[in-house]
């Protein structure tokens, strides 16, 4: 099964594709913590509300 990955074309991310794994190295980089305090509830969020799609 190939890997899932994600495109964004939200700044400074914009036209970038990211494997799952690397999905995690923008939240740990770029994630408010505040507001998402696992990587589950953002990954969740960034996907509905269009900022990350899958590809």
């Amino acid at each position: 099964m190939a890997e899932r990955k994600f495109t964004t074309y939200e700044e400074p991310l914009n036209g970038r594709t990211f494997t799952e794994k690397q999905m995690h190295e923008v939240y740990r980089d770029m994630a408010d913590k505040n507001e998402y305090p696992d990587f589950e509830c953002w990954f969740s969020d960034m996907l509905k509300s269009g900022v990350f799609e899958e590809v």
